[in-house]
């Protein structure tokens, strides 16, 4: 590509995303035409709700996500669950073909019961809405540990009091996150920083490298086909449909509000999103 080509390729891809992402908090310009360009944009249809043999899977996977949410709950099986004030199962659409999932509940989150609720959420929230997706109709979004992981559990009420989940903690509460992946069996899977990256790629590689790529889901490495673990334990049906899961690892939205200038390869990462649900 010539250094023209490239100019051009680049400025337009600038004004796309600008559009877009038009909020204070995020763009570096704020347009003035920016408003309403989502409907401007290829959006993506609201995934399998036409049919009824669509209506009857998604009501199952809710009744089915409900009883998970009561079985864990009152969870106290890591420190997590000590000094949580909620427990933040996950929010959306059970029937979705896009899963979105985050490293863990922070303040906003803690108290709200929903993750991604914070400035955090509401990028994620804009950055969805970007591609055609909504955690009120066709996305669901959830974290790898379920309670807010506080740098001083003795200070709940302390803003900036959030820290990773430790290995352990993710050790711990994952298998409940992967017991919604096969409930809701996403088309895709978009991780959403390093934390949760590294644990749905079973990789210790740093987020950088690893965006911007299309990464099949290792079903068998989470589900082993031969296993003890009953909460692992799924059938030939799930486990053929999870196998043609895809993952898209891109930053995590509070990567984005501290540094702007990862907004071009977030943009390409969600595209890439649009682009794979768009095909059949």
């Amino acid at each position: 590509m010539t250094d023209m080509k490239k100019i051009v390729a680049d400025t337009k891809q600038w004004i796309e995303q600008e559009k877009v992402w038009d909020d204070q908090v995020y763009a570096t310009q704020a347009p003035s035409t920016a408003h309403g360009v989502t409907s401007r944009l290829e959006t993506l249809p609201a995934p399998r709700k036409d049919s009824v043999l669509s209506a009857q899977s998604s009501v199952l996977k809710e009744k089915t996500l409900k009883a998970l949410y009561e079985r864990y709950k009152d969870c106290t099986r890591c420190q997590l669950g000590h000094s949580r004030i909620k427990f933040v199962f996950g929010v959306g659409n059970p029937n979705s073909e896009a899963l979105f999932i985050g490293e863990g509940p922070g303040y906003e989150e803690d108290r709200r019961g929903e993750p991604f609720v914070g400035k955090s959420g509401q990028l994620l929230d804009k950055m969805m809405a970007a591609i055609g997706l909504s955690r009120q109709t066709n996305a669901y979004i959830a974290n790898i540990v379920k309670c807010h992981p506080m740098t001083n559990p003795e200070t709940p009420d302390a803003r900036g009091n959030d820290r990773p989940p430790s290995p352990d903690e993710v050790a711990t509460c994952s298998p409940i996150l992967l017991q919604q992946i096969a409930i809701i069996q996403p088309r895709v899977i978009m991780t959403l920083g390093s934390p949760s990256t590294k644990m749905v790629l079973h990789t210790r590689d740093a987020i950088t490298g690893l965006r911007g790529k299309i990464v099949s889901f290792d079903v068998d490495h989470f589900y082993p086909p031969i296993t003890e673990v009953e909460e692992l334990k799924i059938d030939a049906k799930t486990r053929e449909t999870l196998r043609n899961t895809k993952v898209i690892p891109t930053y995590h939205p509070a990567a984005l509000l501290r540094n702007p200038n990862l907004k071009p390869e977030s943009w390409t990462d969600l595209k890439l999103l649009r682009d794979l649900l768009s095909k059949k």
